[in-house]
């Protein structure tokens, strides 16, 4: 069965690929490529051993269209299988960049985009807790850096959040440090809440379990007293 967190990578894959022209995704596993998204222009993924015959190839349109109706059927509650793999099997999901692109630690990526340059990131927190996590700092980089347009764009297909800044700053000039800059900030802000929610959702967890040991420990113990 594919796990949450794997479709939630998946999502997240198929938001870019869709959104960053260019951007191509290789979905691999146990030594073999499985499945190869991008357009037929996309430069070929280095084989290094993997065994790229079987692969599917995929549009960025047919990846998203195929990745959001699992996320709805899982949502629904269908036990779902990628592909002929085993359930307990855990994809590498790699993300490959145009020429002019770029990619950054915590998964930013540049793609160039007719004389500009577009750096985004996505994630599955809703809109909502993402305009509350960059909206402040988007509103504030319009006047402050060279940006030709900032924002967040929702994907309703994948539930998944691309934030993004537009730039005719060329690479490796100090206006893009200015726009990486931006995008990191914005990174950091939605990662730490995506860790703050995780752990609210373990400790959650953990006390719903241990308020289920105690009522189950007081039944027991209500039980023996009544057969004493």
């Amino acid at each position: 069965m594919i796990s949450t967190s794997v479709l939630g990578a998946l999502r997240v894959a198929a938001t870019l690929t869709h959104g960053l022209p260019g951007l191509r995704c290789r979905v691999r596993a146990d030594g073999r490529a499985l499945v190869e998204v991008g357009g037929a222009d996309a430069p070929a993924w280095p084989t290094s051993g993997q065994e790229h015959d079987h692969a599917v190839a995929c549009s960025p349109c047919g990846f998203r269209a195929a990745v959001a109706d699992a996320h709805l059927r899982h949502g629904q509650g269908e036990r779902l299988q990628l592909l002929d793999l085993p359930t307990d099997t855990q994809p590498a999901i790699d993300i490959g960049t145009p020429p002019g692109g770029a990619a950054r630690p915590g998964g930013m990526y540049r793609v160039p985009l007719g004389g500009r340059w577009l750096w985004a990131f996505a994630t599955t927190l809703d809109a909502e807790t993402v305009h509350e996590c960059c909206q402040q700092l988007l509103d504030e980089a319009r006047f402050e850096i060279d940006v030709e347009m900032v924002g967040v764009r929702w994907d309703p297909a994948t539930e998944v959040a691309l934030v993004y800044a537009e730039t005719t700053a060329p690479p490796g000039s100090l206006r893009e440090a200015d726009v990486i800059d931006l995008t990191e900030a914005c990174l950091a802000r939605v990662t730490a809440m995506e860790l703050m929610l995780s752990v609210r959702t373990l400790t959650q967890a953990d006390g719903d379990a241990g308020a289920g040991s105690g009522a189950a420990s007081e039944a027991e113990s209500s039980s023996g007293e009544r057969g004493a």
